[in-house]
């Protein structure tokens, strides 16, 4: 008798509750979507980081040399696939232009995985993996520094309140009803001679810098908003009700309490930021302040193929190559959707999983409430 009851007591207790992060994993270890995009995304990282030098090493180049023998008469370069002569540098022998002299004997060749990119003969695959570098260093980095100043505007608007939270809304208000490839234009032409050349001890290559300040600086009101409306809406709850009854400063509160229950939202709001900033890269380097040539980016490989907003080139069937703009616009395309989905999914598995956890503590607490004390005084049931 004893060991049934034992038996049935072990098959009524509860099992271990799981937290919305990890009910949240599980959903999106069910979602194809989800992991095809995490998929992509790891390997782009890793492509971009370890794979482009490596790529370098095995080619025998890198991604700034020029190979004049990659381009003909025209100045058309030469398709992918290619082995061109491993020359950088060759001598006319006359003043009238008949075309490159042949090379020497015995010269190695190299190969060209996704031809030349224009009239220098450079790699367009090398390009394409280090601009994919330098194009992702500007997107990430504006995004982080576009949610940290929107958390701690947005955060500290909508805990405290008052005069502080009506001077943000102001500003925020007033920044959004400016256009902000305008903004970037003009506070880049102003601070290009200053921030172009800041590279952090090379750290960064020319230009990134300037960019993440500059982005990161014009995208923050959007989380800041964000953050506002979801902090005005927890602050009131009894977690923080119990925090500041136990002595928690306002410090804790937010950092501890208010801002992790935040990141479902900033990081979906995230990915997408990130890629709305690989095509304002793109955007600002067209209009002749983002990434200067010979540096690589997805923004710079498009405007050398079609120039920039005061030099723009005409189409010519005679030079015109299409993989110069297919790649890095394909590149661009599929690291700005991937971010989305994945976002979609984590933010709808995290909401998923929260409604789960709160559905089952309330069905918990319903039992308990309807289970009657025994042990209570008259009237107290």
């Amino acid at each position: 008798m004893g060991s049934a009851a034992a038996t049935l007591g072990a098959r009524q207790a509860p099992s271990q509750p799981r937290s919305p992060w990890q009910l949240a994993a599980v959903r999106i270890r069910r979602d194809r979507v989800a992991l095809v995009a995490l998929g992509f995304l790891v390997f782009l990282v890793l492509t971009v980081s370890a794979g482009a030098p490596l790529a370098a090493h095995l080619l025998g180049h890198g991604p700034n040399d020029p190979f004049p023998y990659a381009v003909d008469i025209n100045a058309k370069p030469v398709g992918p696939w290619a082995r061109v002569p491993d020359l950088n540098d060759v001598q006319q022998s006359s003043d009238v232009d008949l075309g490159l002299p042949k090379p020497p004997p015995g010269t190695h060749k190299t190969l060209l995985v996704l031809g030349g990119d224009g009239q220098l003969g450079r790699d367009e695959f090398l390009r394409v993996l280090y601009g994919g570098r330098v194009t992702l260093e500007v997107a990430l980095g504006a995004t982080l520094l576009a949610i940290a100043l929107g958390i701690a505007f947005g955060a500290a608007a909508g805990y405290f309140g008052g005069w502080f939270d009506a001077v943000v809304s102001r500003l925020v208000d007033l920044v959004m009803t400016f256009p902000l490839l305008l903004f970037l234009l003009m506070l880049g032409t102003a601070a290009s001679p200053r921030l172009r050349d800041v590279t952090l001890g090379g750290l960064f290559n020319q230009g990134v810098l300037m960019l993440i300040l500059l982005i990161g600086a014009f995208t923050w009101f959007y989380p800041a908003r964000i953050v506002r409306a979801e902090v005005l809406s927890l602050r009131r709850r009894e977690f923080v009700e119990a925090a500041v009854s136990v002595g928690a400063s306002d410090a804790r509160i937010l950092s501890k309490h208010l801002v992790p229950a935040l990141a479902p939202t900033l990081i979906a709001y995230g990915a997408v930021l990130m890629a709305t900033n690989v095509m304002l890269e793109a955007g600002v380097s067209f209009l002749g302040v983002g990434i200067d040539l010979p540096t690589a980016s997805w923004g710079t490989l498009l405007t050398a193929a079609w120039g920039s907003l005061l030099t723009p080139y005409r189409y010519d069937p005679v030079t015109f190559t299409p993989w110069t703009t297919v790649v890095p616009s394909v590149a661009m395309t599929r690291n700005g959707t991937s971010p989305r989905f994945l976002a979609s999914s984590t933010a709808f598995a995290r909401r998923s999983g929260r409604m789960r956890s709160w559905s089952s503590v309330g069905t918990s607490t319903i039992a308990l409430r309807s289970t009657p004390m025994k042990s209570a005084p008259f009237g107290m049931e």
